[in-house]
């Protein structure tokens, strides 16, 4: 049987952080019609995947732990109701850590939840303060110690490094704060800010490129030395505790998302929803709420392999390329990245070519030039 993953956001939040530029409202009359449109969405579904089955599911938002014991009996049940599921299906929320609670936790459990990613972004209280976060470091760990009680033994903990006047020292100790939390997986961002977001402001106090390459490097290598192995660009996890559910998208499976700005890739195509609420919820039928639709042509999907394959530790299996693109493309694609070997920045594969840390933190230049 075919494999799907699915992706619901839940663009919610109770105020928006100072750094956040992901699409999201503040208004919590929305929140109850948008969980049951959400639900009528994914019935529509049920006939376009009556031959899949359902291996993972991801709450992503805004914040998903806003959702209250009803929520979440309202779409999970839905979902085990009308289709398929996998013995073993990675079942994802993203939670902040001040709004979880053991009611909570439960009713996520009930219907097979069995992984949470914790948005923590630091260890410092002067850091969250500064960027807009409500939660305390010992938020973090209460929620963790919460987790493990309701019987998650999957957690995942979001950390943001070059934070404003941070320094290399203080980012590791957070690694350091985070990691004696015991989480089975970490994900740490490099901060980039648009220009209309509140922290914007204080662009001149970000620690320069090089201070976040270094951050960067010695963020990998602490991580590696207390057993978290690096497995893409900005993700490290335990042996088998890979997010199943992000590697779908890197690895071009197949995968399905519900709600404002939520994409998919289904069907050889790729499509968006508008990142509109409001139009959401008004839609008599899911195209009626699209933004983008388009197939995903031969010399598209191989760019895709390229940029989405180097952002893996894994890197780029030249065969599967040259199936896809042709023997030139790879004799071109090789060529570029056999000449970054001697600056440090990839490596050979038994399969090809991945980059290093060092590349890792260059390589939106190394694939603009590959694609």
């Amino acid at each position: 049987m075919n494999k799907i993953g699915l992706y619901f956001h839940v663009p919610f939040c109770r105020q928006k952080c100072a750094y956040c530029d992901f699409y999201s409202v503040t208004d919590p009359s929305l929140l109850a019609p948008y969980i049951e449109k959400s639900a009528e969405m994914l019935l529509l579904w049920r006939e376009p995947l009556k031959d899949y089955e359902i291996d993972t599911v991801y709450f992503g938002g805004g914040t998903p732990s806003l959702l209250e014991k009803e929520d979440w009996e309202r779409l999970l049940g839905a979902m085990r109701e009308n289709f398929s599921f996998a013995p073993d299906c990675e079942i994802t929320a993203e939670m902040n850590p001040e709004t979880v609670t053991a009611e909570k936790l439960a009713a996520f459990t009930a219907f097979g939840g069995n992984r949470l990613s914790l948005g923590m972004q630091s260890a410092n209280q002067t850091e969250l303060a500064r960027i807009g976060r409500k939660h305390s470091p010992a938020d973090c760990e209460r929620a963790v110690a919460l987790a493990r009680r309701a019987g998650i033994r999957n957690v995942s903990l979001d950390l943001i490094f070059a934070l404003p006047e941070q320094t290399e020292k203080g980012w590791l100790q957070n690694l350091e704060t985070a990691m004696s939390f015991s989480p089975e997986h970490l994900s740490f961002y490099c901060l980039t800010l648009a220009e209309h977001v509140p922290l914007y402001a204080q662009r001149s106090a970000l620690p320069s490129e090089e201070e976040q390459q270094k951050m960067y490097c010695s963020g990998i290598g602490l991580l590696e030395k207390h057993g978290y192995l690096q497995y893409e660009i900005s993700n490290a996890a335990r042996p088998g505790f890979e997010s199943r559910h992000n590697l779908k998208y890197w690895r071009r499976e197949e995968y399905l998302g519900i709600g404002p700005g939520a994409h998919s890739f289904f069907g050889g195509k790729r499509f968006s929803f508008a990142a509109d609420v409001h139009r959401f919820l008004t839609a008599k039928k899911w195209e009626d709420a699209l933004e983008t639709c388009e197939a995903v042509l031969p010399a598209d999907a191989a760019e895709e392999r390229i940029m989405l394959s180097l952002r893996l530790a894994e890197g780029l299996n030249l065969a599967g390329l040259e199936r896809e693109a042709g023997a030139e493309k790879r004799f071109l694609v090789e060529k570029k990245l056999s000449a970054l070997l001697p600056h440090g920045l990839c490596r050979k594969t038994e399969t090809g070519y991945a980059l290093t840390p060092k590349g890792f933190f260059v390589s939106n230049e190394i694939i603009s030039q590959l694609i």
